[in-house]
This record gives structure tokens, C-alpha cells and sequence, in this order.
């Protein structure tokens, strides 16, 4: 486990010196978040959800926005180049289990451009006028679920992204498998649309997927949208989902390891 933590901690560090690039993030993400609150605050003058109410949503798509690059279904570029260039022939050579490598690569870079692109949204937008601002949790029990499930949403998200640089072990080029793995996850994960504004029988057939608990369960515990009973089920599908994905990922990247094919070098 030392040396999964220690590659933890070189990524997390590596990907802490892009302050740049983290503030550019948290400029887009702050505006595009009062983009869409302007957008739902119309839709609710005309039409209003049983699932989810106004000021509910606007704690939501805060709450989203600010940990965008934990729950956004960005790949890792130098694990991606690793595999397509052939260079994971070097990785091959270390001691370890590639699967867990990139898990926890994977894992300090969502953890560090979460870490710096939110802390500067949590602080300003409580502090916005009534109608735009972020709210607190709807009580104590909400906000303990919410971490909670927010710490094991970024781990299923890794575990996700493990399967997307699986599935390159397959079509050695990640252009087209990017662009459907990312439609695939954004959409279940209700980046485009709230799962709360969708029909009743899709809001049921999405929860049953891994994406919309790692990209939206966690927001809708803090919101309060979501019961207490309930919560605590979806968290403990979120451990079962995790359980299974990160088994059946090392299971298969192992067998797949055996007969792998270098392209380039």
C-alpha cells in the first residue's frame, strides 16, 4: 500500500503546482454556475418540480460546479498517452499493480483541482444575494451523509475512469472511446440535465447506474432534495458499485496484461 500512497502523493503534488490552471477552472466554473441558476429561476416561473425545489437547485448546481473536477469525467492525459504510445511497457516493468497505480493517480488528481477550484466557490457564493446564493446544509445528519458520500463519489469516479483506460487496452486510441465514455457519464451523471428534473421512471433507472452516484447524489444529500432513508441507501450502493468495479477492473486488467499489445514504443 506504501507505494500506491507515494504515487497518491507525487500526482497530488505535481498536480498542485497548476495554480493557473486552477484558477482559469474556478472563473468558468463560478460564471457557469450563475448561468444555469439564471436559466432555472426562468424554467421555475413557468414550471416547478415535486422532486426538487428552486432554492434546493440553486445549492445543487453550486455545489456541482464547485466540485466539477471531481465528479467531471476527465481522463488522465499521461495515462492515456502511456497506453497509446506504448510507453506502459515501461510501467510493466515496476513492481505493481497497474490498475491500483492509475486508481490512485487518478484519485490525487480529481482530489487536488477539486481542492483548489472549490474552496474559493464555497467561500463566495454563501455570500451572494438571497436567489443566487449557495445555502447550508439542510441539517447535521445531511452534512455528514454528504461528505461521506462525497469521499466515496470521488473514489467510484476513479474506479469509473479506470474503466474508460481498460477499455483502451482494446481499441488503442482513446478519440472515439473518449468522446462516447464522456457523453455516457456526463449525462447519467446529470451534468447536462439535473437527475431531479427528469421523469420519474429515468430518475429510478439512473440511480441504478454508477455514474449518477459518484456526479449527482452527493449535492442532492446536502440539498436536502433527497430523504435521510434514502440517502443511506444510495450510499451503501455506492460502496457496492465501488466494490465491484475496482474487483472486476483488477481482475481484468491483470488477464488483459497477459497478451497486451504494444503500439509504438
Amino acid at each position: 500500500m506504501k507505494k500506491y500512497l507515494s504515487f497518491f502523493k507525487l500526482r497530488l503534488n505535481v498536480a498542485l503546482q497548476y495554480r493557473a490552471a486552477a484558477i482559469g477552472g474556478m472563473f468558468t466554473q463560478f460564471f457557469w454556475a450563475i448561468m444555469q441558476i439564471l436559466i432555472f429561476q426562468a424554467f421555475y416561473r413557468v414550471v416547478t418540480s415535486n422532486n426538487i425545489s428552486l432554492e434546493q437547485l440553486i445549492s445543487y448546481v453550486w455545489l456541482k460546479q464547485a466540485f466539477y473536477s471531481i465528479i467531471s469525467a476527465s481522463s488522465d492525459s499521461d495515462i492515456k498517452t502511456m497506453i497509446e504510445k506504448g510507453n506502459i511497457s515501461y510501467e510493466l516493468c515496476r513492481p505493481v499493480n497497474i490498475y491500483w497505480m492509475w486508481f490512485f493517480k487518478t484519485l490525487a488528481n480529481k482530489i487536488a483541482g477539486g481542492f483548489l477550484k472549490s474552496i474559493p466557490i464555497l467561500i463566495i457564493a454563501p455570500l451572494l444575494p438571497l436567489g443566487l446564493s449557495l445555502q447550508p446544509p439542510v441539517g447535521f445528519m445531511a452534512f455528514i451523509l454528504f461528505i461521506i458520500s462525497l469521499m466515496l463519489a470521488i473514489c467510484l469516479m476513479a474506479a469509473i475512469m479506470n474503466v474508460f483506460y481498460i477499455s483502451l487496452f482494446y481499441t488503442m486510441s482513446s478519440k472515439g472511446t473518449n468522446s462516447i465514455f464522456y457523453a455516457i457519464v456526463e449525462f447519467f451523471g446529470g451534468t447536462f440535465v439535473p437527475i431531479a428534473l427528469m421523469p420519474s421512471f429515468w430518475q429510478s433507472f439512473c440511480y441504478i447506474l454508477p455514474f449518477s452516484l459518484a456526479a449527482d447524489l452527493p449535492f442532492r444529500i446536502y440539498s436536502g432534495s433527497m430523504a435521510m432513508n434514502s440517502a443511506i441507501g444510495y450510499i451503501g450502493m455506492q460502496i457496492v458499485w465501488l466494490l465491484f468495479l475496482t474487483i472486476t477492473g483488477t481482475i481484468i486488467t491483470n488477464n488483459r496484461l497477459k497478451k497486451v499489445v504494444i503500439q509504438g514504443g
